[in-house]
């Protein structure tokens, strides 16, 4: 996984929130079913997800004129919460088709819900079963959208925002702890997601007070700032 987010950046993948450009050629918009480099992303969380940047909340009404409605909030990758309405019957394929509409995603087969139960241990819904059967706690049903699938190669994500939300996902886990990341590994990442956020190191206008404002490792130190901040004026032009 530190592999894929190495190599991604040094692609210069510079998306921004919500922005997707489209690769040409073929194949642009394809799934990924069956693809033999996909590895499951086993992972328990046994605790709320660290956000990485922040984000809006949006209300997604129940369509038609169902008489019963079970509210879902789910918490995307960019700290955006979204709370959608659905029929009381809804599978959870319901619920994750209006996720996947809402955010505009195409290669979806990469992605899923989870939910935590009584015990704080982490579930994937189940896209073939009713919401209200599989979560106990709700409603509102609280869900979380993660990368279910990591591709060993970023060359087989077709679209930059999927690879920008691959990049949120690892930018999660090792900030909560539970990706462990080379403390030399760690300046670099943190360097190579200044330079994909804020472009060229400036020293006329950038400092190392400047990389305290964002939070890469949970054991993030003056120190570990200072050589993230050198190792980001080093990326200048790239």
């Amino acid at each position: 996984m530190i592999g894929f987010l190495r190599r991604t950046f040094s692609r210069r993948s510079r998306i921004q929130t919500g922005e997707r450009v489209e690769q040409d050629g073929p194949g642009g918009g394809g799934g990924v079913s069956g693809n033999p480099l996909l590895l499951p992303h086993q992972q328990q969380v046994i605790h709320t997800p660290a956000v990485v940047t922040g984000g809006a909340s949006v209300h997604i009404p129940a369509a038609g004129t169902a008489r019963s409605a079970i509210t879902c909030r789910v918490l995307l990758l960019d700290g955006s919460d979204v709370s959608v309405d659905l029929p009381s019957k809804s599978k959870g394929q319901d619920l994750f088709d209006q996720i996947m509409y809402h955010i505009d995603l195409i290669e979806m087969d990469y992605f899923g819900l989870q939910f935590m139960d009584s015990d704080q241990v982490s579930h994937w819904l189940d896209v073939s079963k009713l919401i209200k059967k599989q979560i106990q706690d709700g409603p509102p049903y609280r869900l979380f959208f993660r990368v279910k699938f990591y591709s060993s190669e970023p060359n087989n994500l077709h679209e930059e925002f999927t690879r920008y939300l691959f990049v949120l996902q690892l930018r999660q886990d090792i900030l909560s702890g539970k990706l462990k990341c080379p403390y030399d590994t760690s300046v670099e990442l943190a360097a190579f997601c200044l330079q994909s956020e804020l472009g060229d190191c400036d020293p006329l206008e950038h400092s190392p007070e400047l990389v305290s404002e964002f939070r890469f490792t949970p054991k993030q130190s003056e120190a570990m700032e200072a050589d993230i901040f050198s190792r980001w004026l080093e990326l200048r032009g790239q």
